[in-house]
């Protein structure tokens, strides 16, 4: 298959009529404030170009504050902006949800909000926590920010000492979207915001993994979440894409995640694209997921169809 075309199957009924929507991908992309990685988003949103890709893009604050010509350019793009807290990446002391006070968080998050509102003109209304870390708080804190959607929590992950993700609260929390009540994220209720939860499969659907394991492992893992869910959620970060010497990093971060940056990693992503949209998910705004009510119906036949390349993503204010 060439690069940056392909076909997705297209859901149909036992009679042949069409039925539901296709399983849903979301692409999404971290920005952290890593001081150097905005030409890793530039290769990224030309990837999206030639993909027709409409992704969710989270900024930290920071980052936004001092590359806001690219927050808007993401916007200008048709993708969905969100925030990925203040200083996340940094050299700063790294943001913990799960133990920072209601104010600290409502300060983080406002912050970065502000950030992104001021170069693209819009509010954003999606959050991702810096390193999965969220807890009760931050869904109070985002809920008084006026957001709508958090992906946050590591549901079906535990990286077993080798990632961030080394605890088992949230490992049982649903891994389609929901809305979370309030008192337990890990427990449907009748809270406002929907979670989108990033995908794993014990390790998460992302780069770092894809680097680690290669494709073949991936695909096996994309095969057993898509027996269970109709949602597939991948991130990746912009410095993943820029050689480390030309980034600034605080001395937390490893030396094995510097040593695999570098712009080769773009055809990693391909690959992966390539192998998701062949097995018929289609491209999808994080956003889209509260929009279509939370549709989680089983999955139906597919037959294959042309791929729509010039599909439409209304902006935040067409919703």
């Amino acid at each position: 298959m060439s690069r940056g075309r392909a076909t997705h199957l297209h859901a149909v009924d036992g009679n042949g009529h069409g039925a539901i929507a296709p399983p849903q991908f979301y692409f999404t992309i971290d920005c952290d404030w890593v001081p150097g990685s905005h030409s890793g988003l530039e290769l990224l949103l030309n990837l999206c170009d030639r993909y027709q890709l409409k992704g969710t893009i989270f900024f930290a604050g920071r980052f936004a504050e001092a590359y806001p010509h690219l927050v808007r350019d993401c916007h200008d793009r048709g993708h969905q902006l969100g925030t990925h807290g203040w200083a996340h990446g940094g050299l700063e002391e790294d943001e913990d949800f799960r133990t920072a006070s209601y104010e600290q968080q409502r300060e983080w998050i406002s912050r970065a909000t502000e950030a992104v509102e001021q170069a693209a003109g819009i509010r954003p209304v999606v959050f991702r926590a810096p390193n999965l870390s969220i807890g009760e708080t931050t869904l109070r804190a985002l809920e008084h920010e006026g957001y709508r959607c958090d992906s946050s929590v590591p549901a079906r992950r535990f990286d077993m000492g080798l990632g961030r993700v080394h605890y088992l609260k949230y490992f049982w929390a649903p891994r389609d979207p929901y809305r979370p009540s309030r008192e337990n994220l890990t427990t449907p209720g009748a809270g406002p915001l929907t979670e989108v939860p990033p995908s794993s499969c014990l390790f998460p659907i992302n780069l770092a993994t894809l680097r680690t394991l290669g494709l073949p492992m991936i695909q096996r893992m994309i095969r057993w979440i898509g027996r269970r869910s109709r949602h597939l959620v991948f991130y990746c970060h912009p410095s993943e894409f820029v050689l480390a010497k030309h980034q600034v990093f605080p001395d937390s971060m490893s030396k094995w995640n510097q040593k695999g940056m570098c712009p080769a990693n773009l055809s990693l992503v391909e690959d992966l694209i390539d192998h998701v949209l062949e097995r018929g998910y289609a491209p999808t705004h994080m956003m889209e997921a509260p929009a279509r009510e939370l549709d989680l119906r089983p999955r139906m036949g597919l037959r294959a169809k042309n791929f729509q390349p010039n599909r439409a993503y209304p902006k935040e204010g067409q919703r």
